[in-house]
């Protein structure tokens, strides 16, 4: 390996899927926040690694599970989403380094105001009017850009003209 990079693999035949999480807590709240990863992976039925840099206060949990088992995947999601709460109740955010996706997109709500999370969709829609760049990804559903909300109506003509958002 080199420098930095990580190989994660299993070497538990009873366990070769793993879930890696991106979150980020404040360092003062790092042993705090560790204990409750551990309390969730209990709560949960889980087996946890905890890969992080505790320098700048990223943490990395892993879950590894077999998904092959009825109701371990739903178990896994449900404890990342714990994870997600926990860091962001300790002062945390969503992400460190690795950004918002599909995983966190619907927790930007507890994160950002409505307005924040417009202003964001705003500016995205100013470098990606068409919205092909990571359609869906970013940004929740219900965060749109006024602007490009009346455009996409006007488009589909469910917008009477001059209207105005």
């Amino acid at each position: 390996m080199e420098g930095s990079e990580v190989r994660v693999r299993s070497d538990r035949p009873d366990r070769p899927h793993y879930h890696l999480h991106d979150c980020v807590v404040p360092r003062t709240k790092l042993a705090e926040t560790l204990s409750g990863i551990y309390a969730i992976a209990k709560r949960h039925d889980l087996i946890v690694t905890n890969v992080f840099h505790a320098g700048d206060g990223n943490l990395h949990p892993l879950f590894s599970f077999d998904r092959r088992v009825p109701g371990t995947l739903e178990r896994v999601l449900a404890a990342a989403d714990d994870v997600v709460r926990l860091s962001l109740d300790a002062g945390g955010a969503l992400s460190g380094e690795h950004g918002i996706g599909l995983e966190k997109r619907d927790f930007m709500t507890l994160s950002f105001t409505g307005d924040d999370l417009d202003a964001q969709a705003c500016v995205r829609s100013a470098f990606d009017p068409d919205g092909r760049m990571n359609p869906q990804k970013v940004l929740p559903a219900s965060a749109r850009c006024g602007e490009f909300a009346a455009a996409a109506l006007a488009r589909a003509g469910d917008l009477p003209e001059g209207t105005w958002i």
